[in-house]
């Protein structure tokens, strides 16, 4: 029994010593490698000069192009209200909306009418009491001469002895009498004209007041000044209404308007290269706005089969910064926001609606367009003819979306790496292959037909 143990521990070590005999019998020497280089396989594009269409996309909320406020000019029982006079219903140019009660203000147009009669019946009997006086006046200037002469005449007698002192007095008094009658005719006469004046002046007040009154009367009537809709409405039929309140709300629907916020970096990337300011010392905001050459595309951001969109202008830009965000506020306006609506499809641009506007500057000609990816700390990679990779710095214009473009580093025809190579050593030996798709990507979005990434 223990000579069997001892072959089988045996068996095993006698085995082993023969295997490694045989593998050092039979063993090779190392293989050696050729020292070759190492091919980086990579996708490229060759650089071509392209129209770009600067675009940029923000993001606003809707209003309203125009807004009016029905506020009551004068005070009174509402009488009569339109049928549609509810929040959200469309009223047209001029149709009445409600009407307030007239009576005092059509008595007060009375009273008023009445006055101007009074005043305008004086004047008659003014223009009268003139030529009534002028006439006397006339015959009293004769009386006042014949009485002169008779005067004179006793006073020749008085000399002569012929008539007493008292006869002489009586035809003084006579002559002292018509004087004062002649001179109070005259202060009369003289005196209408500053009374005529006060009339007239009366009649202009009152002139005044019937037509304020007979305003009053047309102000208790409320048209609507334009095609609009309502948005707030706080009256009802036998309400009363007080001068100075907001009775109504509406806005208009020919036009609505988008503010929307940019930072400066992106508003200069819409601007042309080419524009000059104005000399004027109050610069025209049309001229401005063609001279920019703004378009816009507003747009739902809602996931459908189609785009729900409007064309819309630039129309002005806010006179300030925003302090908080240091953002400019550029308001875009969309014509007819309610035209070509489709229920269930196409829905009106109305006030609050959240949207996206695309805007878009005026074409850049020549230009070096590359994927943002292919930009590493405003250097590039080329694929150098002998296919070794070249690390070149470029002087970047602006960075729109997913895109660069680069005004001076490159040249026409040179093939650009769009791999992140890591490490990117210089010279390194490349395998270019050609990435057609990205390059017809990326002129569909410098020509702004397709959509920013």
């Amino acid at each position: 029994m223990k000579i069997f143990k001892r072959v089988l521990i045996i068996i095993p070590i006698i085995l082993g010593i023969a295997l490694f005999a045989m593998m050092k019998m039979n063993k090779k020497p190392p293989a050696r490698l050729d020292n070759r280089e190492r091919v980086h396989t990579v996708r490229v594009i060759p650089l071509e000069k392209m129209q770009v269409v600067p675009r940029v996309k923000t993001y606003g909320y809707v209003e309203a192009d125009r807004t009016w406020h029905a506020i009551s000019e004068v005070s009174g029982k509402i009488v009569n209200v339109n049928d549609n006079l509810k929040k959200g219903y469309f009223i047209k140019k001029d149709e009445v909306l409600f009407k307030i009660d007239t009576t005092s203000y059509g008595l007060a147009e009375t009273r008023g009418v009445a006055e101007l009669m009074s005043v305008d019946a004086k004047l008659k009997e003014l223009e009268q009491s003139r030529k009534n006086t002028k006439r006397l006046l006339v015959i009293e200037k004769k009386s006042l001469a014949s009485a002169g002469q008779e005067l004179k005449r006793k006073q020749e007698l008085f000399a002569n002895k012929y008539i007493s002192a008292s006869d002489l007095e009586k035809e003084e008094r006579t002559f002292l009498a018509h004087k004062t009658t002649m001179n109070n005719l005259q202060n009369a006469l003289d005196l209408i004209p500053s009374q005529k004046k006060a009339l007239m002046a009366q009649k202009k007040s009152g002139e005044s007041t019937v037509t304020e009154r007979r305003l009053d009367v047309a102000r208790t009537e409320i048209r609507a000044p334009f095609d609009c809709r309502l948005s707030v409405v706080n009256i009802e039929l036998y309400q009363f209404a007080a001068a100075g309140t907001i009775l109504l709300e509406a806005e208009s629907i020919d036009k609505a308007e988008i503010p929307v916020s940019l930072s400066p970096k992106s508003f200069f990337m819409l601007l042309p290269r080419e524009y000059r300011s104005s000399v004027e010392p109050l610069p025209d905001m049309e001229t401005i706005r063609r001279s920019f050459g703004i378009m816009a595309k507003v747009r739902l951001p809602m996931d459908v089969e189609f785009p729900i969109e409007w064309d819309g202008i630039f129309s002005r830009i806010s006179e300030s910064m925003d302090p908080k965000t240091g953002t400019l506020t550029l308001y875009i306006t969309v014509d007819k926001p309610y035209q070509n609506v489709i229920p269930g499809k196409r829905p009106p641009l109305i006030t609050n609606m959240y949207v996206q506007v695309e805007l878009k500057g005026k074409p850049l000609p020549d230009r070096f367009v590359l994927p943002r990816s292919a930009v590493h700390d405003k250097n590039v990679y080329i694929s150098t003819p002998e296919n070794r990779l070249e690390i070149r710095p470029v002087e970047i214009e602006f960075n729109m979306a997913d895109m660069v473009l680069v005004s001076a580093g490159l040249k026409e025809g040179e093939i650009l790496v769009l791999a992140d190579l890591m490490p990117a050593v210089e010279g390194m030996l490349l395998k270019p292959v050609q990435a057609g798709d990205v390059l017809e990507r990326l002129k569909q979005q410098a020509l702004g037909e397709a959509d920013l990434q």
